[in-house]
């Protein structure tokens, strides 16, 4: 680390002095304008030039030398990388992988196909970055997570109907959510900045913990269809109770509560035979997530 002293010139000006080798490095000269990022721990970042978006369009070739899976994979990797414009050219004539990739684009937030051709897609996101916002994402993210199990709570009732279709509607668009949660980080982070409108991020880890959190929503998502799937009786109502409680944590941050929930958390989980059944498999799993929410934002909270 290399300290420099801050000097007084003119009559309102602070300066300080910039390395000669990086000068030299990045090629910059006197009169040259170089951007700063302050940074919400009072920091600042200094670049040696404006720092690079994510290029504005990815074209992805396709073939039959990939999977169908391995293509709707490939076309989300795109997408939570950030780029605006995605190009899918098929070597050849593809329908199973068009009907497949067409409908992965149409479910991803922000995305509308602008052009549909025997061998070639183009789908753009029409998405405004600057006003996404991580907490209200986080929010809408937990309010699916809640529907999903108040609709399994009717269906370990015997309500069926349209339940179960319902359900899985909330997975899918839970997956939509999670999507572009990585899609808005993945940009912050290439901005080489973490300021965001939310207020819940004070550094870089946190949106690594926003990441941690998210998947972990996701993943209670995917144990709630698997209960659906294999319904037996469990508590929901304490599933609810509990994850509500935690996720409230992510911006209130109140230690002591965080530690009780998790001491009640760990000693359920240690109560419940998971070997009984797959519900109470996935209940059992469902509250390890929870947990792992809770550590998370300890780590967040000493930011």
């Amino acid at each position: 680390m290399e300290f420099r002293k801050i000097q007084f010139t003119g009559r309102s000006s602070y300066i300080i002095s910039l390395p000669k080798k990086w000068v030299r490095e990045h090629g910059l000269k006197q009169g040259d304008t170089i951007p700063l990022v302050i940074n919400p721990d009072g920091s600042i970042t200094i670049f040696p030039s404006e720092p690079k978006e994510v290029s504005e369009k990815k074209v992805l070739a396709l073939s039959k030398e990939f999977s169908p899976d391995m293509a709707i994979r490939l076309v989300i990797s795109a997408y939570i990388q950030g780029y605006d414009v995605l190009e899918i050219q098929l070597n050849e004539d593809m329908p199973i992988y068009k009907v497949k990739i067409r409908k992965v684009l149409q479910s991803l937030p922000g995305v509308e196909i602008i052009l549909d051709e025997p061998t070639r897609i183009v789908a753009k996101s029409l998405l405004d970055e600057d006003e996404v916002n991580l907490a209200e994402l986080l929010r809408r993210i937990r309010s699916i997570v809640v529907s999903m199990l108040g609709d399994l709570e009717l269906l370990i009732r015997g309500e069926d109907g349209e339940i179960k279709r319902d359900i899985n509607d909330l997975e899918n668009e839970l997956d939509r959510f999670y999507f572009l949660i990585i899609r808005t980080v993945n940009r912050l982070l290439s901005k080489h900045t973490v300021t965001e409108e939310s207020g819940i991020v004070k550094r870089t880890f946190d949106l690594m913990g926003i990441l941690f959190i998210a998947r972990d929503i996701e993943r209670i998502g995917d144990h709630i269809i698997r209960i659906a799937e294999n319904p037996s009786e469990i508590d929901v109502p304490y599933l609810r109770e509990k994850f509500e409680a935690m996720v409230t944590q992510i911006e209130r941050r109140d230690l002591k509560e965080i530690d009780r929930l998790m001491l009640e958390i760990r000693a359920t989980i240690k109560a419940t035979d998971y070997r009984q059944s797959i519900a109470k498999e996935s209940f059992r799993r469902i509250l390890e997530y929870i947990e792992n929410i809770g550590e998370t934002i300890i780590n967040m909270s000493l930011s």
